[in-house]
């Protein structure tokens, strides 16, 4: 058997108290692809923490009949700071509450690091494999990060135990969604595969992401050095598993079944057996996606459900107006703009004047406009 467990101390927010990090281990370094996954980064999103348990189970059982051929690291819960952040017993997990902001955004962006020491790598012919000693450089770099605040000591841990790896997948959720992947446009085909295995129905490709999200910062340093001619050797994606109520054994145990498919598929596991629904993905560039917004105040009644295929001015919901005298009338439509899938609304019914309330995975990219003066996107 190779699983073993590591726990690391982090900061001390306050005296009397402690927090650490677990993280599981499969395998033997080098032996293979390494896949890095982790869960809930947003604190408040917990869909990924069940299907991580079930996950950590079902390899345990994988190893212990031998089938683990690459390295694994999975750090069930990637976010003890934001899990601490209760107000009247409500998790707010998504930002932070150091004035530090949003947990996945400003990650420590390596690709600095990366051009210098890849000209000095690709120039040493000894370097038999270059990309595993940037890999190392890289993962140099993020162990030395500076660490003033617990929040840059997480960040620092966390990246340099992924920084390295073949793989990364970082699990969310949304408020009210279908399953749907992020990923990089180069990285395509590769995460259509995925999405397969998960039976993800949503795939969003972007060029490049803005605000240094985890996913992206894994592959930024190997898009910063590719006019060198190395390849990108990491496939980095975001994993948005339906919304936030959907917290059951059932849909993790699916889940982790679809992240057993994948890893088998690439060689990181043997003996899984299982085949992914025959399913059609909708793919469309982020720019195509209609970030909904609510032209008024109020109770938000869907007339659309998730799945539905919505055309270009199709009202998709009205906005209850509590003020109105007559019912009859006191409601706002909320319109599409763009063609496609709805794939995410606000599961909160009562909403705000520009609040997002729902996402369309259109087929034709965005511009920002207005209706009836209000921003749009």
């Amino acid at each position: 058997m190779t699983h073993t467990t590591s726990i690391i101390p982090l900061l001390s927010p306050t005296p009397g108290t402690q927090r650490h990090l677990k993280v599981h281990r499969f395998g033997q370094q080098a032996s293979g692809l390494k896949v890095y996954m982790q869960a809930a980064l947003h604190a408040d999103e917990w869909p990924g923490l069940l299907t991580l348990q079930h996950l950590v189970g079902f390899l345990k059982k994988i190893d212990e009949r031998g089938g683990i051929k690459g390295e694994i690291a999975i750090v069930p819960y990637a976010n003890p700071i934001g899990m601490d952040q209760r107000i009247n017993g409500v998790v707010l997990g998504r930002h932070s509450f150091s004035a530090q902001g949003n947990y996945n955004r400003n990650w420590p962006d390596l690709s600095m690091d990366a051009k210098k020491v890849a000209e000095k790598v690709v120039s040493d012919v000894s370097v038999e494999n270059k990309c595993d000693a940037i890999k190392q450089i890289l993962k140099d770099r993020a162990m030395a990060l500076p660490k003033p605040t617990p929040l840059d000591e997480l960040k620092a841990v966390l990246l340099s135990e992924s920084i390295d790896a073949d793989i990364v997948l970082d699990i969310h959720c949304d408020s009210d969604a279908l399953s749907h992947i992020y990923c990089n446009k180069k990285q395509r085909l590769e995460s259509l595969e995925l999405a397969l295995d998960m039976a993800c129905p949503i795939l969003l490709m972007e060029d490049t992401t803005e605000g240094d999200p985890f996913d992206a910062i894994q592959i930024k340093p190997w898009l910063a050095i590719e006019e060198l001619g190395i390849p990108i050797a990491c496939h980095s994606v975001t994993v948005e598993l339906r919304g936030q109520s959907d917290v059951n054994d059932k849909l993790a145990i699916s889940d982790a079944e679809g992240l057993l498919r994948f890893l088998n598929r690439r060689g990181i596991i043997s003996e899984v057996n299982s085949e992914a629904p025959a399913m059609d993905v909708h793919q469309s560039n982020l720019a195509a996606v209609d970030s909904v917004r609510s032209p008024g105040s109020g109770i938000i009644v869907w007339s659309k459900e998730l799945g539905d295929f919505v055309k270009n001015d199709e009202i998709i919901a009205h906005i209850v107006n509590l003020d109105a005298d007559d019912p009859s009338t006191g409601r706002l439509p909320v319109f599409a703009r763009g063609s496609g899938i709805l794939f995410s609304r606000q599961r909160d019914a009562l909403v705000s004047h520009g609040d997002r309330v729902a996402k369309i995975a259109g087929e034709k990219n965005l511009e920002n406009i207005y209706r009836d003066g209000l921003l749009a996107l």
